[in-house]
């Protein structure tokens, strides 16, 4: 575990509906912080189908990469910036996916959905949809559209206990990360949620001990992502230390960079 990471790729804009302040900000916080290199990845939006609260508009695709390239290039000299976007994978959107692909620098996996257009896994989230989820996010890693699993333990916010299901799921996730060669995020904003009731005890959704424990017994590399929906919480400096406390003990490896797939 690690006290500090100079990068973070997981940032968002306003643009998904959820998230605050203007592009620029980000970037003077990420400055402001000592980031070396800071990766927006904003929630991807898809031709024919727009939730304004929660994706990205198609239509303002071109104003984010747009903008995002542009500050790239402003502050080139102070930061590394790069332009991504957080996907959810779905077998009929391969092509797609594959096309954004060629418009960014890199892309994350942040599967928030069971279908593209309903059933998100943090309402109710049952055996069978954690093996969906499993299912997905593999397609996902090997698919080599992504460099990184963002919130692999997501789907514990839908949930009130720790299956063999979730056993299952977190050994499958770490075996295919493997595999791939994938990047597993150590999400920073799941605590904000709050402690939930599991039958295991009281808990963050994520990062979610267990899960994790299971991860560490594979030669799986890991990063932090600040999640950051507004510009400070790129200055959360107590953020990592606080997520440390949820993974104490466990033997994970923290990447010194983040690998661009």
């Amino acid at each position: 575990m690690k006290s500090k990471q100079d990068f973070n790729m997981h940032t968002h804009t306003k643009r998904c509906g959820h998230a605050y302040g203007d592009d620029e900000q980000y970037v003077l916080a990420a400055i402001d912080a000592g980031f070396k290199q800071l990766g927006f990845s904003e929630h991807i939006g898809y031709t024919w189908f727009d939730i304004p609260t929660d994706r990205m508009l198609y239509r303002d695709t071109n104003d984010y990469l747009t903008s995002i390239y542009h500050l790239k290039e402003k502050y080139r000299d102070k930061i590394d910036i790069k332009v991504g976007f957080e996907i959810e994978y779905y077998d009929s959107e391969v092509d797609f996916l594959k096309d954004m692909r060629e418009r960014c620098d890199y892309m994350i996996v942040g599967q928030h959905c069971k279908y593209v257009d309903g059933f998100g896994f943090d309402y109710l989230c049952r055996d069978e949809d954690v093996r969906d989820y499993t299912d997905l996010v593999c397609k996902a890693m090997r698919s080599g559209l992504v460099s990184c699993l963002a919130h692999p333990d997501y789907f514990m916010l839908g949930r009130r206990s720790f299956s063999k299901a979730c056993e299952e799921a977190a050994h499958q996730i770490a075996q295919c990360a493997v595999e791939c060669d994938i990047l597993l995020e150590v999400n920073l904003k799941g605590r904000k949620s709050g402690k939930k009731p599991y039958a295991q005890g009281d808990a963050y959704p994520y990062p979610y001990r267990p899960f994790w424990e299971i991860i560490a017994q594979y030669p799986v590399q890991c990063v932090y992502g600040y999640d950051a929906h507004v510009p400070v919480d790129l200055l959360d400096e107590r953020a990592i230390d606080e997520c440390n406390k949820l993974i104490e003990g466990l033997n994970l490896t923290f990447a010194d960079e983040f690998k661009i797939k």
